[in-house]
């Protein structure tokens, strides 16, 4: 009788819309998933590279006035009684990053406000200008200082860091606040018409006037209602709470401007304000005006906790919440993050550095920083973690939002986003190789990255497959082969595509190629009409794996597995629409063997950096 001949069994995954989960074995990953994605993006149920950073090439200006202590040998020309704007090329900026914010004028342009070494600039997001807007000495706060507040209420933006009296700015001019208008402080929210900031000390906060209470915008700056405790006054959380370190406010259709109550998180605890606008009337309410909403797991940072609709999500020390989830499982033996499909990434957070965290919702995107790293001239983060709402806006089928694991390429500061009724845009303030602040935009759609030295430069990602045991978990197989298919290739693109058997903590190489596309072409400058189209590639097939030396540990040759994860780093634009693996079966001994003790063994492997690109 002719022996049988080995049955071939094949497993893959076509389709990726739900996104990454690195919080289980990779065996028990759902099929639309993977096990985890570096720059990656999952729309379509594809898997692509993440949108591109642009870099902003952007001027230095400084508004000069007659008593400007600091004009420069390259600044003249200027009248003794008046000022100038004048800007100097494009130029980068240096020094203690301590804040950001963007600004939106009552025309609608849009800003971002820096405070740097303790002097304010404003970035112009049209005219790519970075002003100076501390004309005089007496507007410098201290430089050494690593973090700072703002929030911006009607026209009015107020600066705090915590030890100097605030500074104000109203779309035109710079200026300190006056003995009766709000004091010194840090964190603060503008919320139903009043700003509510946390005072130095960090457990008591209070608010300041009421929009036009006397007829006019400025009022929300005075405190001239803040006299004592039973109609105004201050609140405090108790000593046990941790303080103070972030307040907001999540969205509320039903009330006139769109807001709920007043959050103020603790690193132990969550505090609602409901506090009416009339500020009279508070010493006659029969209900609390502060009371517990969450006992466990507050925010640890002010700027990333922010709104998402009728939801406050935040850092804390456990990974990311969600405010209404958390509220949700109070009565639960157990009460989670959100977070738990990236927990190999907030695991890994410095949790003593997370108070710099920034967070936005951008794309429909929530974008968070991550992996953050101690500098003496500000924290910077070396990934944003990436939650994709995408998935629930069809109206034919709703699914929960999917994590697309963390984007790299940046050392961020601070991620801001800036809006107004023609759109809005994402920009990440960074830290360069040379030192410097940079501002790159995080468009929606680019293919690529672009830089000041390569306006194309190609984005490095990476993809992790779930782990494939072919149906048949205890079933001992040989990898023979695979296949990936992609479509939407642009330009050069390089493979590399690794895989590991079982539990083996390394990566051992597979295949290593290159595809090519053509899509444009110039010719001395000249550029023909041309109808070049992206290309697709239905199968890419992947040779046999090498014959690696057995594994010594487990006296093992490396194909013969029960499951096979794949790794894939890609180099460039195309989309991922479906892969597979190939094997064999193994006969097995179906007779007992005898274990013994074979002695201690090392096995030596690295598994792969996931900081391994520079947008740079």
């Amino acid at each position: 009788m002719s022996e049988r001949a080995p049955r071939r069994y094949t497993d893959g995954s076509v389709t990726f819309e739900g996104g990454i989960d690195a919080g289980v074995m990779p065996s028990e990953v759902d099929k639309n998933q993977v096990a985890f994605a570096v720059n990656a993006s999952f729309r379509q149920s594809f898997v692509s590279p993440r949108p591109g950073f642009v870099q902003k090439d952007y001027n230095l200006c400084t508004t000069i006035t007659a008593d400007n202590a600091e004009i420069t040998a390259d600044q003249t020309n200027v009248t003794a009684d008046g000022w100038s704007e004048d800007c100097y090329g494009p130029q980068s900026l240096t020094g203690t990053f301590q804040c950001a914010l963007p600004y939106i004028g009552d025309n609608g342009q849009t800003f971002i406000l820096m405070l740097i070494s303790g002097k304010v600039w404003l970035y112009d997001c049209l005219q790519n200008n970075a002003q100076n807007l501390t004309v005089s000495p007496s507007l410098e706060n201290p430089s050494n200082l690593l973090d700072g507040w703002m929030v911006q209420a009607e026209n009015f933006v107020v600066i705090q860091d915590g030890f100097s009296k605030p500074l104000i700015f109203n779309g035109t001019n710079l200026r300190r606040a006056t003995d009766d208008e709000i004091k010194c402080g840090k964190m603060m929210a503008y919320v139903n018409g009043r700003i509510w900031y946390a005072l130095p000390d960090g457990f008591s906060f209070r608010a300041t006037d009421i929009v036009y209470g006397d007829g006019t915008r400025a009022s929300v700056l005075k405190e001239t209602e803040n006299t004592f405790l039973n109609e105004g006054g201050d609140f405090a959380v108790p000593s046990d709470s941790g303080g103070i370190t972030a307040m907001a406010v999540p969205g509320n259709p039903d009330t006139s401007l769109g807001q709920g109550p007043l959050l103020i998180f603790t690193p132990r605890y969550v505090f609602s304000v409901q506090a009416p606008t009339d500020r009279d009337t508070w010493k006659n309410l029969n209900y609390p005006i502060q009371a517990i909403s969450l006992l466990t797991s507050g925010a640890l940072g002010s700027r990333s906790a922010i709104t998402v609709n009728g939801d406050v999500f935040y850092r804390a020390v456990d990974g990311v919440r969600s405010f209404i989830i958390a509220r949700r499982s109070f009565n639960d033996w157990g009460n989670t993050p959100i977070s738990n499909e990236i927990l190999n990434i907030t695991d890994n957070d410095q949790t003593n550095l997370l108070w710099a965290s920034s967070a936005v919702v951008f794309d429909n995107r929530l974008l968070m920083t991550g992996q953050p790293r101690y500098r003496a001239d500000g924290v910077t983060h070396q990934a944003l973690m990436v939650l994709d709402f995408d998935l629930i806006t069809s109206m034919r089928k709703k699914f929960p939002p999917a994590w697309a694991g963390i984007w790299t390429g940046l050392n961020v500061l601070q991620i801001v986003k800036t809006e107004n009724a023609y759109g809005d845009r994402c920009f990440s303030i960074a830290r360069g190789s040379d030192g410097s602040i940079q501002i790159w935009e995080i468009t929606k759609s680019n293919k690529f990255d672009s830089n000041l030295s390569d306006p194309k430069k190609e984005i490095r990602w990476l993809v992790q497959t779930r782990a494939y045991n072919f149906e048949l978990p205890f079933g001992l197989k040989r990898l023979d082969s695979g296949d990936i298919f992609i479509d939407s290739l642009e330009g050069n693109v390089s493979f590399n595509v690794e895989y590991r058997p079982d539990q083996y903590p390394g990566w051992l190489e597979w295949a290593d190629w290159s595809e090519c596309a053509i899509v444009d072409q110039c010719v001395t400058g000249l550029c023909p009409l041309t109808n070049f189209q992206p290309q697709y590639r239905p199968k890419m097939r992947l040779p046999t794996p090498a014959d690696i030396p057995c594994n010594s540990t487990i006296s093992t040759p490396t194909r013969n597995l029960y499951e096979v994860q794949m790794s894939l780093t890609i180099t460039g634009y195309c989309r991922i629409k479906s892969i597979r693996v190939h094997a064999y079966d193994v006969q097995e001994s179906a007779v007992g063997e005898c274990r013994t003790f074979q002695g201690c063994k090392v096995l030596e492997a690295c598994d792969i950096n996931p900081l391994f690109y520079t947008s740079e």
